[in-house]
């Protein structure tokens, strides 16, 4: 299926119009969150990105290795990799789907996974920042349910 078709029928089952522009990227809010879709048809993928925000400069180290580790065979982002935009300096979930891989079905249901782990990662970046400066950072907690690449609960 089309890259342009999935997107379509993505956009009727959130109830909003969503198609590519002319260099092929979608983006719409979810939960709060910036999300953009991009046909990356040199790889037969779409890549899914979900903007988390910026944390203070303040103790980063503490979160950039909990975002680390987490990456590491995809233990807690469900499939994804947690980075830093080095143009904006925002922190972002992505995630690339192969296109042979989808139907409309699998594609929302990949999607609503994808937003559902960008969320738990934008609360925990947001419960950084509100953290006492005292505080040192700890490691998200409760993201076993990623272990499979999959959320589940």
């Amino acid at each position: 299926m089309e890259t342009s078709e999935l997107i379509k029928d993505l956009g009727e089952r959130l109830g909003v119009p969503l198609e590519l522009d002319a260099d092929g990227v979608c983006a719409f809010e979810a939960d709060g969150l910036a999300i953009s879709l991009h046909d990356l048809p040199e790889l037969s993928a779409i890549t899914v990105l979900g903007d988390l925000g910026t944390p203070p400069p303040e103790r980063l180290e503490g979160l950039y290795a909990a975002m680390l580790e987490a990456n590491h065979l995809f233990r807690d982002t469900g499939g994804a990799t947690l980075s830093r935009d080095p143009e904006t300096g925002h922190l972002v979930l992505c995630r690339a789907i192969p296109r042979a891989m989808l139907s409309p079905d699998g594609f929302y249901d990949a999607i609503e996974r994808f937003v559902s782990t960008a969320q738990v990662w934008a609360n925990v970046i947001h419960d950084y920042r509100e953290a006492p400066p005292s505080e040192e950072f700890q490691p998200p907690s409760g993201l076993d349910s990623f272990n499979s690449g999959f959320i589940t609960g």
